[in-house]
């Protein structure tokens, strides 16, 4: 059986009672994950009742403020809002629009005045390179903005630009683009947060590099992004990581690359380990083996 067929396999035979998927069979429901395996199975045929329940479960979860809370057992809201976005999509307009609204009005923070003056005082050089007046999105409300939720978002605004507000859909994604391009390693490619710390340059991870070259694929004739998908292929080529491979797939398919070398790597890990049966991965896998770049494309 392909890759595709085996992980949609796993993957309908671990949802949960609930409708949702958790990290992996048996653990409790999560929106990341419910999101990404929705999505692979409607990429394949025949589960349309799986598909019902998992939207089910995402619907209901919504909060009032339009946004989405990690989890079944949790209450405020998260960065998984970007994937409840794309899993849900154009057919649940309402909530979609709701959750973009919401979206444009977060805003990561900045290290802070006492921070700032700590350092100050001792003379330190400075901790990070980074442009602290560019605000991306963060893991949880009024946090640090990281490179991988502010490319989720992106991604999800981007792809229901038409849905929101012109003006305020402008500025913050301009916003966010521009923090992306700030936080690249020297070379190409990003890490999860910085790109030098104490003056030390940071290494590049396929798995974000990916997700923010996805959430910049309108701008991929950049110097800076074809730099960063060469770097993206030579990282993903040294990867045992499911998850990097996946995400790298999807985004060569994006970029109009040929991801043939990437999914063959993808299904020998899969045969070596069955992804140690992440529910996450496993969604990625099948998304990425087949034609799941669709659902990520701009």
């Amino acid at each position: 059986m392909a890759l595709p067929e085996e992980a949609i396999k796993l993957l309908a035979a671990g949802q949960n009672g609930d409708g949702g998927w958790g990290a992996a069979a048996g653990k409790g429901s999560s929106t990341e994950v419910t999101a990404l395996a929705l999505l692979a199975l409607e990429s394949s045929e025949g589960r349309s009742g799986a598909v019902e329940k998992a939207r089910r479960w995402l619907i209901e979860r919504q909060n009032p403020d339009g946004s989405w809370p990690l989890s079944a057992s949790a209450k405020g809201p998260s960065w998984s809002t970007a994937l409840a976005m794309l899993a849900l999509g154009a057919e649940q307009r309402s909530r979609v629009v709701k959750a973009g609204l919401w979206a444009l009005e977060q805003e990561g923070s900045k290290p802070g005045l006492l921070a700032n003056l700590v350092r100050a005082i001792r003379f330190e050089k400075k901790v990070v390179r980074l442009d602290e007046d560019l605000i991306g999105w963060s893991w949880s409300p009024d946090t640090f903005s990281w490179v991988e939720p502010t490319g989720y978002f992106l991604l999800a605004l981007k792809k229901y630009r038409a849905l929101l507000p012109e003006k305020s859909w402008r500025e913050r994604v301009e916003q966010g683009e521009l923090m992306i391009y700030d936080r690249m390693c020297e070379g190409g490619g990003w890490n999860y947060g910085n790109s030098s710390v104490y003056g030390d340059s940071m290494w590049p991870y396929p798995d974000v590099t990916a997700v923010a070259l996805i959430a910049l694929q309108d701008r991929r004739e950049r110097k800076q992004n074809q730099q960063s998908l060469g770097v993206l292929t030579e990282l993903a080529q040294k990867t045992d990581s499911g998850l990097a491979l996946g995400w790298t797939a999807i985004c060569l398919a994006l970029y109009g690359q040929d991801g043939g070398a990437m999914k063959k790597l993808l299904a020998e890990r899969f045969a070596q380990t069955g992804f140690l049966g992440e529910t996450k991965v496993l969604a990625l896998a099948a998304l990425a083996a087949g034609d799941g770049a669709r659902y990520f494309r701009v």
